[in-house]
């Protein structure tokens, strides 16, 4: 059996799992939750090459005692407890999802030997904007509709409407109900996310802004926001944190 570490991120609709080589990570996988509860998964599989795994979860159905019940390893749950022990200005941290506050100290973490304070935005199923300034204080942000939550929330919500891709229209104004739909959705997200960025931007003057997330290659290709991207920013302040 291997003496690595592999780390879980267990976000609201996947799994993903990845390991720290080198100096680098490595993404092990991608998972769903139906492949997480089959017996014998590729995702099962996975887990019992490993002597630990460390685990932040934001679904009840996965804990770090249902994880140990079906593997080997010695699982180390990552969860709100750790802010107890950090510093924030959060006034609710009971229901602070604990990967917001490991995001930033993943972006923080990668600054150094010199941090700067941070602004990070995970761009999911929901989208968060969240800042951390320079002496490591997490400070709090905005959590909003992700990109395909609008879309699918619109397309859904009203007779005569439909889901779109993923994308703007190429021109203005909107013409069709197709680029219309585009631009109500994407267009409006995109414009939400710049103006949450600018505001937390004047709490944090010259922040380094991250993205990460399945939809932050949308922002990066259409915002004028300078911005660096990792899908490893959580897991990054998993390892520094456990």
């Amino acid at each position: 059996m291997s003496d690595r570490t592999l780390y879980l991120d267990a976000g609201n609709t996947r799994i993903k799992a990845a390991v720290y080589e080198n100096g680098m990570w490595q993404l092990s996988g991608l998972f769903s939750y139906i492949e997480y509860a089959k017996a014998g998964s590729s995702f099962a599989e996975l887990c019992r090459k490993y002597d630990t795994i460390v685990l932040v979860s934001v679904k009840k159905q996965l804990q770090a005692g249902d994880l140990q019940k079906q593997v080997s390893a010695d699982v180390i749950g990552i969860d709100r407890r750790i802010l107890t022990h950090e510093k924030h200005r959060y006034r609710t941290p009971k229901t602070l999802g604990v990967d917001r506050y490991l995001a930033c100290l993943g972006a923080w973490s990668l600054g150094r030997p010199n941090p700067s304070a941070v602004i990070v935005s995970d761009a999911g199923t929901a989208c968060t904007v969240d800042a951390m300034n320079a002496e490591r204080v997490y400070l709090g942000g905005v959590i909003m509709p992700g990109l395909h939550m609008l879309i699918d929330t619109l397309g859904h919500g009203a007779d005569g409407l439909f889901t779109v891709e993923a994308q703007l229209p190429g021109y203005w104004p909107p013409d069709t109900t197709e680029s219309a739909l585009q631009a109500g959705t994407a267009g409006t997200f995109l414009a939400a996310w710049e103006s949450h960025v600018k505001r937390l931007q004047s709490a944090c003057p010259n922040a380094a802004i991250w993205l990460t997330g399945g939809d932050g290659g949308f922002l990066k290709r259409h915002s004028e926001v300078a911005c660096k991207v990792s899908d490893f920013l959580v897991f990054e302040g998993m390892r520094i944190s456990h």
